[in-house]
């Protein structure tokens, strides 16, 4: 078994459909070890007792019998549940047996990637979240909208709002974030940002110009200037190797 993953198992009695989410898991989510594929409820149970996982991939339609006869077994489940299914009508009843999410077939790769970050989060592992390339470095973020994966090479700066902070993307779009700096700087990657203020984060290749005249200032490439405090003067100069 491979180390800080979580342990999966795919339950589907259409094998194609099993090798597809196979290959997705494989591609984008690593971090799930698929430890067991069957097609049935009762070799369900049978791989649910035998490897304890921490994720089940649960098709509703299973010949004949349901996904729902299934966790009628195990009331209050130990692993997390994502139901996987060509049907969006049983969403209601899904969320009643408390599922982490609702997959709709054919399986949207970010629509994977976003389940498995939310997982990730409930299980205290936020900078492990994933990006749509596969690579660690997607960010799941609250919003006033729901939640958003933004990736960390979309990011130009993340501005503080008091409690609460506004990340300005490359593309100029702004994402009202329900989380403070301080939160979000310790999810990101070591080396790719700086601080240059109190109220700022950076993304140093976002990063154009740098004035010294008058106080340091920074002018990133959409031509917002960012100003360097006096207490992060030295560090902001010795990570742009300017001192």
């Amino acid at each position: 078994m491979k180390t800080n993953t979580i342990s999966t198992i795919l339950i589907d009695d259409e094998p194609d459909a099993r090798a597809v989410l196979r290959r997705l898991i494989g591609r984008y989510c690593p971090m799930l070890d698929v430890r067991a594929e069957v097609g049935s409820v009762a070799a369900g149970l049978e791989a649910i007792q035998l490897h304890q996982p921490g994720l089940v991939f649960l098709d509703i339609n299973l010949n004949g019998a349901s996904g729902f006869d299934l966790l009628k077994a195990f009331p209050n489940p130990g692993f997390r549940i994502v139901f996987v299914t060509a049907h969006d009508e049983y969403a209601v009843e899904a969320f009643k047996v408390r599922a982490l999410h609702y997959l709709l077939k054919p399986i949207d790769p970010a629509d994977l990637i976003a389940v498995t970050n939310e997982l990730i989060l409930q299980l205290g592992g936020a900078s492990a979240a994933v990006g749509v390339d596969g690579r660690e470095n997607g960010l799941l973020l609250p919003t006033t909208k729901g939640t958003v994966l933004i990736r960390q090479e979309e990011i130009c700066y993340i501005q503080s709002n008091d409690k609460y902070a506004t990340l300005v993307l490359l593309d100029g779009e702004t994402v009202f974030i329900g989380r403070s700096l301080k939160e979000i700087e310790s999810d990101l990657t070591t080396g790719a940002f700086i601080r240059p203020h109190q109220s700022y984060i950076v993304r140093i290749a976002s990063i154009r110009k740098i004035v010294t005249a008058g106080g340091l200032t920074l002018i990133l490439k959409d031509n917002t200037t960012i100003p360097v405090s006096r207490r992060n003067r030295e560090a902001v100069l010795r990570v742009l190797g300017m001192a």
